[in-house]
């Protein structure tokens, strides 16, 4: 994984597929997306890497239900006192209670069908 620094308090964690963000404030370090599941350890090893510890991150917030998004985000939740945010629309399928909708094609390009038919 790859730690970009895009401004002193955020930084962009390239995972092998997908990225996630860390933000840091002064109430501790969010992390926007949690990478696929499994990925716990590269975060956690990200967020020392910036001279934190797992214990201050507070949330994670997901942005939408995608495994590349979503996947690692119950592992990183039971580091505990990390709350996860979700749309409520995407919270059934990221926890596993409701199938995720169908892909919607329109106006998609070609690449776009095929990569999903793979």
């Amino acid at each position: 994984m790859e730690i970009v620094e895009l401004l002193p308090e955020l930084h962009m964690l390239r995972f092998e597929v997908g990225q996630a963000y860390l933000w840091r404030d002064a109430d501790g370090l969010t992390l926007i997306d949690s990478g696929v599941a499994g990925a716990g350890p590269a975060v956690a090893d990200a967020i020392l890497s910036i001279g934190s510890k797992p214990g201050d991150l507070r949330r994670v917030v997901l942005t939408h239900f995608h495994e590349d998004h979503a996947g690692g985000a119950a592992e990183i939740a039971a580091w505990g006192g990390v709350e996860v945010f979700a749309h409520r629309l995407d919270a059934g399928v990221i926890r596993g209670e409701s199938p995720a909708p169908p892909p919607v094609f329109t106006d998609a390009p070609d690449w776009e069908r095929a990569l999903f038919e793979s």
